[in-house]
């Protein structure tokens, strides 16, 4: 008998301890981890992704992002999003959102409902929309294991994709053994959070401040790296050339296509911002 769908497994967000105190949307970037499919999360969120992933795999079953700009959002990329789907002229019979302490209208009921910036749980690094959620296997999977690892709905059954890892340090077994088994611990604390601010410093220099955890590619370098940045882009929809390794003028352009809608300052080279963003280490 096939599994019944039932939308009713919507559970409390709890905040992690080292981001209570911390502003929506600006992270430290300590607390971030990279997840399989691209994109970040809060290092529990991404530990207990990491684990549903592994074991959807085994069951058939493949989780990823829709994209990378669909987990953790710095508070200027939500803004972006949310600047394209809402204006403040009015728009009768249109849903709304208060910013601000003002009401925003989304200005086509075509186009998916967006939190308010900061009021996202995607800038807590908590929530991820799962590609293709709403495909009867993957769906029926996620409705019998999202609690094992942690994770909940919020808005049932109109968004099956949005997840939000709920349940802090409160880790559940399945996630626990995966953090042993992989060695994952708590990060140590970092005093600058990752903000557009701290990201306008990816630029075309490569030797920029925030450069020196993951190494800045740039026009004219190229292997593999080049490759996987390639193939990134390519599959995130920004890059149509060939995959050939060489960061040429379509690579840039393709780099500057991607910051430009994630919210990211202008310049041409792939840094930290862009890497961490795609899943490149």
């Amino acid at each position: 008998m096939p599994l019944k769908v039932m939308w009713d497994i919507v559970v409390p967000v709890k905040m992690p301890a080292d981001i209570k105190n911390c502003k929506p949307g600006e992270l430290p970037g300590s607390v971030l981890r990279p997840i399989p499919g691209g994109g970040q999360l809060h290092w529990l969120a991404a530990a207990a992704w990491s684990a549903m992933c592994e074991a959807a795999e085994k069951d058939g079953v493949t989780l990823k992002p829709t994209s990378s700009g669909d987990t953790y959002r710095t508070l200027k990329m939500q803004l972006n999003a949310f600047l394209s789907r809402y204006q403040k002229e009015p728009i009768a019979g249109a849903s709304t959102r208060t910013y601000e302490g003002v009401k925003w209208y989304k200005k086509s009921p075509k186009l998916a409902s967006l939190a308010a910036p900061g009021s996202s749980q995607h800038n807590l690094g908590l929530a991820v929309d799962v590609h293709s959620a709403g495909e009867p296997k993957r769906l029926n999977w996620l409705i019998a294991n999202v609690r094992k690892f942690g994770f909940s709905w919020e808005v049932v059954p109109e968004e099956p994709w949005h997840l939000r890892y709920t349940d802090a340090e409160n880790v559940p077994d399945a996630v626990k053994s995966y953090m042993e088994k992989n060695s994952i611990k708590a990060p140590l604390p970092q005093a600058q959070p990752t903000t557009e601010k701290s990201v306008k410093q990816e630029t075309s220099t490569p030797t920029a401040p925030t450069e020196t955890k993951v190494d800045a590619l740039k026009p004219g370098d190229t292997g593999e790296k080049v490759k996987m940045l390639q193939k990134k882009l390519k599959k995130e929809g920004f890059f149509t050339d060939v995959i050939d390794g060489t960061y040429g003028p379509s690579t840039t352009e393709a780099v500057q296509k991607f910051k430009k809608d994630k919210g990211i300052p202008a310049g041409n080279a792939a840094g930290a911002a862009v890497l961490n963003l795609l899943g490149i280490k």
